[in-house]
């Protein structure tokens, strides 16, 4: 109704209709640049095509690209030219899978007419991209990659669709090959089961995992709750909660990817660019404590506790004076306490008893922002670090711990760690579909017909014994029978309650290498009502 009030019918006035409006008159890369690197970013990812179809870079497959149409300007390269001309490193974020399902396929609006298929790609008559749109979809995203040789390539979801596999993998390869020639290192950031953990960085959309990862990883999320994209009206987060946010991604192995929504004239909103500053200014203070660190044997201590998972973050409590993230940098030890205590910090990882543990002397305590002299004591079970009379920042604080020893304790630590056993998954996102029985969607697995048999092809390069774990979703006692080298498991009679959990099925063993068939398919004697969801199925040698 607001469409055609304001604009008109959408079979004349369409999405192709508001490129026109987009103008970036007031666009300076350089400006964006410097903004970007006072606030404190090492790297910046542009999005290079949102799931609508307009590249914002000078592409060849599309009329319809900002270096054409809207702003005429090549907003992609002015920007990683302005970051690189700084020191930023600078990727571009692709969505351009999604575009399949973008728009609807409705007859009697402009999306369905091919004459703006350039746009919109061609009308659909299946729900799954075919072979035409994964052709345009790789050869688009290698000619990105070709002309702007980004430090890092991250990708949306729809990616993990079972028709995308072989192009992402072939894009990854050529990616990794052409970095080779740049003569630069390079990354691929992916959502759910995109890309295996072993050749991508895991990206979780607006939340954040709640332990410490062996495995870098990274939070994308926005300055503001309600969407991406610019909002006359938004509902802005504050620099405290985004610097808290930071410190704990970090202290997790994590990175921060941050979203600013600009006008269309290509001015960000003073909010933002305040909000950006604000972060900034405490890493001015603080940043010894984020940049080039590691994660120590602890993420931390106090009671605040991390909700896990994508679009979890407002589940996230304010974190306390008691809640402490640690970093290290050598044998530096940092303790970043998230409030202003009411009496001195007190540091219950740091006591005595923990330290000879670890066979770590503490040397000196100072605090960052901080000229004075810092007195401290250690008592048996906690380290006491008397307040200075004035706060140096606002929002967290880092107190920054001299050792002996740290460097020795983390290597031992690392030589200890117990070997990762062999494990292979069955991903949704690499299945074989049987069309109409199943659908993949955000990773998810679902079920969409009783007498619908689904199958994998799993490959085993150490014959033994292996554990079987499937992650699922299970409301109302779906049962399901997972038939593997010939044996049949079928999965427990009880509710998930509408979350995944990882649950055990039992062990089978396979005597030689090889690929193996799996296969899964509903209880034909269960009461089959609802679907359920599969995330994963996890084969993990136990002998």
């Amino acid at each position: 109704k607001h469409h055609v009030a304001t604009y008109g019918d959408p079979s004349v006035f369409g999405y192709k209709d508001f490129i026109p409006m987009f103008k970036a008159q007031n666009w300076n890369p350089d400006l964006w640049a410097k903004l970007f690197a006072d606030a404190g970013a090492k790297y910046v990812v542009p999005v290079a095509e949102h799931h609508d179809g307009f590249p914002m870079y000078d592409c060849s497959f599309s009329k319809y690209n900002a270096a054409e149409m809207g702003p005429k300007r090549d907003v992609v390269g002015e920007l990683l030219a302005a970051c690189r001309n700084i020191g930023l490193k600078a990727g571009v974020s692709s969505h351009r899978a999604f575009n399949w399902d973008f728009y609807f396929p409705i007859e009697g609006i402009d999306s369905y007419n091919p004459a703006y298929q350039d746009l919109y790609w061609k009308p659909r008559t299946t729900r799954w991209p075919d072979e035409d749109f994964i052709n345009d979809w790789y050869l688009r995203t290698l000619e990105l990659a070709v002309k702007y040789k980004p430090d890092i390539f991250w990708f949306d979801f729809f990616l993990d669709q079972p028709e995308f596999h072989d192009a992402r993998y072939l894009f990854a390869s050529d990616y990794f090959n052409l970095s080779t020639d740049w003569n630069k290192e390079v990354v691929l950031q992916y959502k759910n089961d995109i890309y295996d953990p072993s050749i991508g960085v895991l990206d979780i959309e607006r939340g954040k995992l709640s332990g410490l990862q062996k495995k870098s990883w990274q939070t994308d999320t926005s300055v503001g709750y309600r969407g991406w994209g610019y909002k006359k009206v938004n509902e802005y987060k504050t620099p405290r909660l985004i610097i808290h946010d930071l410190i704990d991604i970090v202290s997790k192995n994590g990175n921060l990817l941050l979203n600013v929504g600009p006008k269309p004239d290509g001015i960000i909103p003073q909010e933002q660019q305040d909000l950006l500053l604000g972060i900034g200014k405490w890493l001015k203070v603080n940043g010894e404590a984020i940049y080039g660190t590691r994660p120590w044997i602890s993420f931390g201590e106090g009671p605040t506790q991390t909700a896990e998972g994508a679009h979890q973050e407002r589940k996230n409590k304010e974190a306390t004076a008691e809640d402490y993230r640690f970093t290290i940098k050598g044998n530096t030890l940092y303790a970043i306490c998230m409030g202003w205590p009411e009496n001195d910090f007190q540091i219950k990882s740091l006591g005595l008893t923990s330290t000879k543990k670890f066979n770590i002397e503490l040397r000196n305590i100072s605090i960052s922002g901080i000229d004075e002299n810092i007195e401290w004591k250690q008592e048996s079970d906690y380290l006491k670090v008397l307040k200075p009379s004035k706060k140096p920042c606002d929002h967290a604080f880092v107190i920054k711990i001299e050792t002996n020893g740290l460097e020795k304790q983390m290597a031992l630590y690392e030589k200890n760690l117990p070997k990762e056993p062999t494990a292979v998954y069955c991903l949704p996102g690499n299945s074989l579909r049987n069309i109409g029985g199943y659908g993949v969607r955000d990773g998810n697995l679902n079920n969409w017909e009783k007498d619908t048999v689904i199958r994998w092809n799993l490959e085993i390069k150490e014959p033994g014994t292996y554990r079987i774990d499937v992650k699922q979703k299970n409301i109302e006692l779906e049962r399901y029978i997972l038939k593997v080298n010939n044996k049949e498991f079928k999965n427990a009679d009880q509710s998930t309650e509408n979350k995944f959990q990882e649950v055990n099925l039992g062990t089978v063993k396979f005597k030689e290498t090889g690929i193996y068939p799996i296969f899964m398919k509903a209880d034909p004697e269960s009461d089959w009502k609802k679907r359920y969801a599969l995330k994963q199925i996890k084969f993990t040698k136990v002998d």
